[in-house]
């Protein structure tokens, strides 16, 4: 499995370039077409804003480490929207059906993680790094609530994750379609990046005052344990591993172990390995042609016909379609 290690916020491209034994061309880095489908593009809107969109997949498991180790006076703050469902419409329907939600996770430089994303399943994610200066600077243009400027000088880690709202996708939407070809679209996308970090600050200020115990900040440990539980679950087949034998391997109490994983990515722990499993094996099916028998196996199915039962109760539609187009 690849592990690869990000360090500093403004020449992380180039980090996972070198990594990859990629190139960057006009701040475009496609995946080597041996390793992987896709690419990362990154853009510096202007001085303090940073804008970094990414779509791809790797034909094997790979890490990502985020430890970053950056100089004061290049101390940025990052936006990062997951893309678990494209074409994911915003409802506060609350009898939708469960499944991966997308999400923005907003923490300092101090914030670091350890994240597993398995082979054929795609990575896709909208990022902002924005410069402290500049998020002070648009605090105070905006006469912001003290609560927000204190929490962006506070010098220790942390992190809020939060479901896209219906404002939030629809200025991603925005982001994503849009392309620098002169100065009124490069002012255009700082505008809307801009907006995004006022969106993500009005969230944590209410946040902040809710009256309840429930809130999105996210404790370093909290999130430390819920990664390696993600690593060990994703990599075990069913039969391998119980959650109690994680929670037990973990030093945590199965319930908080339960709850935490919830809360966070929206699905309990078992529904969670088979929709990311799913996923992965439709990319399989899609991309390597593989039969229905050999996915189904390498999914730790023994039986073809339950996973194709199990597949189209997900999808709509069977693994077998998939290879007639």
């Amino acid at each position: 499995m690849k592990q690869f290690n990000i360090t500093k916020t403004e020449a992380q491209l180039s980090e996972l370039a070198t990594q990859l034994g990629a190139s960057i061309e006009h701040g475009v880095m496609p995946i080597p077409h041996h390793m992987g489908k896709g690419q990362i593009s990154r853009n510096q809107l202007i001085d303090g804003i940073i804008f970094q969109d990414g779509e791809f997949y790797l034909y094997e498991d790979f890490s990502i480490n985020r430890k970053v180790e950056e100089e004061e006076n290049s101390h940025h703050f990052s936006l990062i929207y997951v893309f678990n469902q494209p074409n994911y419409i915003y409802t506060e329907n609350t009898d939708a059906e469960e499944g991966i939600q997308n999400y923005l996770l907003f923490f300092n430089k101090h914030y670091s993680y350890n994240n597993l994303v398995l082979a054929y399943t795609k990575f896709k994610q909208i990022q902002l790094f924005i410069s402290v200066d500049k998020a002070l600077s648009l605090c105070n243009n905006y006469n912001l609530p003290a609560e927000i400027t204190q929490l962006l000088k506070k010098d220790e880690q942390w992190c809020y994750k939060f479901p896209f709202t219906a404002e939030v996708q629809k200025v991603l939407h925005q982001l994503a379609s849009y392309k620098i070809e002169d100065a009124f679209a490069r002012a255009y996308m700082v505008n809307k990046s801009e907006e995004l970090l006022m969106l993500t600050l009005e969230q944590v200020y209410k946040d902040q005052n809710k009256k309840s115990d429930k809130n999105s900040f996210i404790h370093q440990d909290d999130l430390t344990t819920l990664y390696e539980a993600e690593k060990m679950l994703l990599e075990s087949n069913d039969d391998q591993v119980t959650i109690a034998e994680l929670a037990d391997k973990l030093s945590i109490g199965l319930r908080k172990l339960q709850r935490l994983f919830k809360a966070y990515h929206g699905l309990d722990m078992t529904s969670y390995r088979k929709q990311v499993r799913l996923e992965q094996a439709r990319q399989m099916i899609l991309e390597q042609r593989l039969s229905i028998a050999d996915v189904s196996f390498k999914m730790g199915y023994t039986s073809t016909s339950h996973f194709s039962k199990i597949f189209k109760a997900r999808f709509g539609y069977t693994p077998s379609s998939l290879l007639n187009k």
